[in-house]
């Protein structure tokens, strides 16, 4: 992804936010190549702007990650910029949804939970 492609998902980023809801927000990188420094700065940057509407609106973000190259990005990011809100990094979209779910659920939008466990078809695995 070039500098230019990855300043307008950050633009696209940005228009989810401007809507003023809250959120959860499930990201599939498993086919991404690894961020330029350039595109770790702009993301770090990104955050710092965003910190404040971050921590309102996005209730949680699971990304889905494959590649240990990928987790190790993910690891720079964190350490330029931490995410002001809960992150998974999890191997498949089943773990994604799961755990986007989950914190809908522990927000309290229960409904928000279970229609989105329904639409994809999620069960809530039991204990034993």
């Amino acid at each position: 992804m070039s500098d230019a492609q990855y300043s307008s998902f950050l633009e696209q980023m940005d228009s989810y936010l401007d809507w003023g809801e809250r959120y959860v927000c499930v990201m599939d990188v498993s086919l991404c190549s690894m961020l330029t420094v350039t595109q770790r700065y702009m993301h770090a940057e990104w955050i710092h702007r965003n910190e404040a509407r971050l921590s309102q609106q996005l209730l949680g973000l699971a990304s889905i990650m494959t590649s240990a190259h990928m987790r190790l990005s993910r690891s720079l990011l964190t350490y330029l910029k931490p995410m002001p809100v809960p992150c998974a990094t999890v191997p498949d979209m089943d773990a994604a949804l799961r755990y986007v779910a989950g914190r809908l659920a522990g927000e309290g939008l229960i409904a928000s939970a279970e229609r989105l466990r329904h639409r994809f078809g999620l069960r809530i695995r039991q204990a034993g």
